[in-house]
């Protein structure tokens, strides 16, 4: 039997932790094919992603990966375990035969004892997380007490790679897949890390993007007090011929007061600024030249859609729980901005994280009739690029893969006439890449670029 490990990732953007991974995998445990489930245009903490899924795909692709398909926003723009069960569903689907994954802790052992109680969770389990979230703790925060409130004592994770780690075994348990998990200490700075190191380490995707944002707006990333945006423009900058995929032109006359020039840093500046320490060479070609979105971009929209905002229609987004609408509708009327409208609704139940992704499912329209069959999993596999090990693989699982493989929008536009899951995930994604390429300034002059998508072949 052929070791086909997958990944689930984002890629926000690709650096050399990711590199060690793949080369690790490949190297070390002898991955056959290397498969990589990644988001979209809209991420698991509430933010659009820096590039475009095409531009982060073939990243992936030139530096060890050997197939890339979409995790749709569906589930890549939900909380842990729904990120999670669509990740490991769509992998799964695809054939792999271990998940590999990276953590801050290297106990597996730990995680798959603490993942079996919340696969299996008992009656003193679920009271006991009750009686914490009645008490007004983040869910999080909740079960880390829940876990440990008995004679037993849990690993109890603290930081996000580790709760995603949880998130992953749990659904292989709950699913029952014939899938193993491979561990990946985490190399390199940490997860939250905003400063670059000065050695040969990794350095982490949010430094990266901090990075790249003053470099080209002068403006400091919003890390949780009202952000200062300076108004130093971008010099060396180049907006090269981008208008490949998803990439950048004028912005259509309608959008013109919403819109702002593109932005993007051309080759001198991108290593002017050291980013080829962080970045591998093989993939710097996508980064140069390419437009940018950072979080910030969306918020304007974000808090003109959460001010005309009604009651209904904040009911209808996911996770809108205990009268929380109510809360959000007075922040935004009161917040000159998304950073106070954070400030003002941040408590220890509702995380800064939890928050942003509600904003960002008014943003792209994602209400929770579109997931009322999100258990499921992934109900398609859509391919953004592949090698040649990649097609092969492809051509081997294409008659006995449980969801069918899509690479071209007839084929979608076929499917969704007779899978009303498909056909709601489908129309998240089309409005989650109207809304990025907004934000980007792209040519839509023909219609949505998914409409167009061309799977990448090298």
């Amino acid at each position: 039997m052929s070791n086909v490990i997958g990944i689930i990732c984002e890629y926000n953007p690709f650096h050399n932790g990711h590199l060690y991974q793949i080369d690790k995998l490949r190297h070390e445990h002898g991955a056959d094919v290397i498969i990589c489930a990644m988001s979209g245009h809209f991420l698991q903490r509430g933010e659009p992603a820096l590039l475009d899924k095409i531009r982060r795909a073939r990243m992936a692709l030139s530096c060890g990966a050997d197939l890339v398909i979409e995790l749709p926003a569906l589930y890549s723009t939900r909380s842990a375990y729904w990120f999670a069960l669509g990740g490991v569903s769509l992998l799964a689907a695809a054939g792999i035969t271990r998940l590999a994954f990276g953590a801050e802790t290297d106990a597996l052992p730990d995680l798959l004892s603490t993942a079996q109680r919340l696969a299996n969770p008992d009656m003193e389990y679920r009271n006991a997380l009750k009686r914490f979230l009645t008490a007004g703790l983040s869910f999080s925060e909740a079960q880390a007490k829940a876990l440990n409130n008995d004679c037993h004592r849990h690993f109890v994770p603290s930081l996000p790679n580790d709760r995603l780690a949880l998130s992953y075994l749990m659904v292989i348990m709950e699913k029952r897949l014939p899938v193993e998990p491979l561990l990946i200490a985490r190399h390199g700075a940490g997860f939250h890390d905003t400063s670059l190191p000065q050695d040969n380490a990794p350095g982490s995707a949010t430094a990266i993007r901090e990075l790249l944002e003053r470099a080209v707006t002068g403006a400091r990333a919003f890390t949780g007090t009202r952000a200062v945006t300076g108004a130093r423009a971008v010099t060396g900058a180049g907006v090269g011929d981008s208008r490949n995929h998803f990439l950048t032109g004028d912005a259509p006359g309608v959008f013109a007061s919403l819109s702002r020039p593109s932005r993007s840093l051309g080759e001198t500046s991108v290593r002017e600024l050291g980013l080829d320490r962080y970045i591998p060479e093989a993939a710097l070609p996508w980064l140069v030249n390419a437009p940018l979105v950072f979080a910030r971009d969306a918020e304007p929209l974000q808090l003109a859609l959460l001010r005309r905002a009604s009651l209904d229609n904040l009911r209808a987004l996911p996770d809108m729980t205990e009268g929380l609408e109510h809360r959000v509708l007075s922040a935004a009327g009161k917040a000159r901005d998304m950073a106070e409208f954070y400030y003002l609704l941040k408590t220890k139940r509702y995380t800064m994280t939890r928050l942003k992704r509600l904003a960002t499912h008014l943003l792209i329209d994602y209400r929770e009739t579109h997931a009322e069959d999100i258990r499921e999993g992934c109900p398609y596999l859509r391919i953004l690029g592949a090698n040649a090990r990649g097609r092969a693989h492809l051509s081997a699982i294409r008659k006995t893969a449980p969801i069918p493989l899509i690479s071209r929008y007839s084929q979608m536009k076929a499917y969704i006439k007779t899978n009303s899951h498909a056909a709601k995930a489908w129309e998240i994604e089309l409005k989650a890449t109207a809304m990025r390429g907004l934000l980007e300034n792209a040519d839509f002059s023909k219609g949505n670029p998914e409409f167009f998508l061309s799977t990448v072949n090298i």
